[in-house]
């Protein structure tokens, strides 16, 4: 009898401590459904991306805090995608539900499936709004599945679309800038400069396709007449001879108004289209540079050990080679001033047959980027840029240092004229001159060729598109447009670290393993009476 008892007791023991560990889970999964429930409701999220690509940015809430009226967004669907639109749908119904709670007092929004009413397709049909075709793997077998994953977003009598929603990186910035241009005063103008040699509107086909959603670009001639009022910043890229008094008169008039200006001016620009040769410019063509703005640019090409890698075809005989090399003629900038909004974000940038730059005054002036210290400028004209000559070879006995191949003009500023030069033409004259200005916005980079067609991909497009945007003062949507799309290159480490962890990884791994293998054998080997 007395037996019993304890054998009972320990039984009701474990009877309860089983009922408390049921209550308490039963108490955990009743929280969490319930807090679930109340995010749901609330949609409330956690974002713990590094670039909060799921998460509205400040940007965007500023932007939805300008609209006065109503905005209404339209999502059109179609369910049962495969991947990778089957996971878009969650996305865009999370971020447009995003954009309703930060202004739900002017944004609005549907999700929609066309293929449950005949009626939406025909009016995205109208719309031109393409389908997307996904393949698909289905009872071992592949299909192609078509349906739409579009955006469109009206405002009073205005419309604007996104055709096609790829990927949840840059959705963000493709819709609030949308929502931007069709809720303000459009597209900005952009006047892009031909004359002096300067690549004209015509040769810049990329630019124009990269930039046409959010500008307008145009041709201008400063010298012949005066910059349109309507137009808020001024491209020149690769000028080859001195420009005339009167351009620069009314460049300098259009700085003072607090517009913006870009030049990509050198020493020399490339000629692919017969090879990797490089034309010298007029040796007297920058120096309006140093006159009207302070910007001195050096003689010389950059190169640098730290260079990016070009695509090189090579006949002999009949046969043609393709060879990948590190081309040190276009540097790959790493060293990008991170206070600057135009290049805050970025992380590497290929400039291409750049020149070093200088500053008269460098108070006045802001680094925008340098190349690495393992750089160095080759002496010219003649330049010789033949990418096979060997690397090595080329710094010998050459002084290295990091070249200055941005800067940024900003700020307060005095007109470089005292009077108008002669034979400005009556349509200047008879206003009268600006001789300062509070807000000049400049940007001034020593690759010519950086908005050819060749050029212009990667972070390079980021950064051009950046740099528009400083330029027209549209400054608010350069953070949102560089999270989660900017290139993150490797450290680059040298041949004394390379052995070193080379050693690591292939001589101290296997022996870490066999040690640890060694002393577990050892102690299963010994009896535990022994231990």
């Amino acid at each position: 009898m007395n037996a019993a008892k304890p054998d009972r007791d320990l039984f009701d023991g474990r009877k309860v401590i089983r009922r408390r560990a049921w209550l308490m889970l039963s108490l955990v999964l009743i929280a969490t459904v319930a807090v679930y429930a109340a995010a749901w409701t609330a949609h409330l999220r956690w974002d713990w991306t590094e670039n909060q690509i799921y998460s509205l940015s400040h940007s965007t809430r500023s932007v939805l805090k300008q609209i006065k009226d109503p905005v209404h967004i339209r999502a059109y669907i179609t369910r049962g995608l495969p991947q990778p639109y089957g996971s878009l749908r969650r996305f865009i119904g999370d971020m447009l539900a995003s954009y309703h709670d930060a202004a739900p007092n002017t944004v609005s929004y549907q999700i929609l499936d066309p293929s449950s009413d005949p009626n939406v397709a025909a009016s995205l049909a109208a719309m031109n709004i393409p389908r997307v075709q996904v393949q698909s793997i289905e009872d071992d077998q592949a299909r192609i599945k078509q349906g739409y994953m579009a955006i469109v977003v009206d405002y009073l009598d205005k419309k604007v679309t996104i055709p096609v929603v790829q990927s949840e990186t840059g959705f963000e910035y493709n819709l609030t800038s949308k929502i931007k241009r069709i809720t303000g005063n459009g597209r900005a103008t952009i006047g892009v400069v031909g004359a002096f040699g300067a690549s004209g509107l015509d040769q810049l086909r990329r630019l124009r396709e990269l930039a046409g959603d959010d500008y307008q670009l145009t041709a201008i001639h400063p010298e012949k007449r005066p910059i349109d009022k309507r137009i808020t910043a001024v491209v020149i890229a690769g000028m080859r001879k001195p420009p005339s008094p009167q351009f620069r008169y009314r460049l300098d008039q259009f700085r003072m108004q607090g517009k913006g200006i870009l030049v990509l001016a050198g020493n020399a620009v490339p000629q692919l289209q017969v090879g990797f040769e490089v034309q010298p410019v007029d040796p007297y063509t920058n120096d309006w540079l140093t006159s009207d703005l302070g910007v001195v640019v050096k003689p010389g090409l950059v190169l640098d050990r730290d260079a990016s890698r070009v695509v090189v075809n090579r006949r002999q005989g009949r046969f043609m080679f393709r060879s990948v090399v590190d081309y040190p003629f276009m540097p790959a900038v790493r060293d990008l001033n991170e206070q600057q909004v135009v290049t805050r974000g970025l992380k590497l940038l290929a400039m291409p047959f750049v020149s070093p730059l200088g500053c008269v005054d460098d108070n006045k002036c802001t680094t925008l980027m340098r190349s690495s210290a393992q750089s160095a400028a080759q002496n010219g004209p003649p330049f010789d840029v033949n990418p096979m000559r060997d690397i090595a070879s080329r710094f010998a006995g050459i002084q290295q240092s990091a070249q200055l191949l941005g800067v940024v003009l900003s700020g307060a500023a005095k007109s470089a004229f005292s009077a108008p030069p002669v034979g400005i033409g009556i349509d200047t004259a008879k206003s009268k001159p600006i001789t300062q200005t509070d807000n000049q916005r400049v940007m001034v980079l020593g690759a010519p060729a950086l908005l050819d067609d060749d050029f212009l991909d990667g972070d390079n497009t980021l950064f051009v598109l950046n740099a528009l945007d400083w330029l027209s003062g549209n400054s608010d949507l350069i953070d949102l447009r560089s999270r989660g799309v900017s290139e993150r290159p490797l450290d680059k480490i040298d041949s004394q670290a390379r052995a070193m962890w080379k050693g690591i990884w292939m001589f101290g791994l296997p022996l870490l393993v066999t040690l640890l293998a060694l002393w577990r054998w050892r102690r299963r080997a010994v009896p535990p009476v022994a231990r």
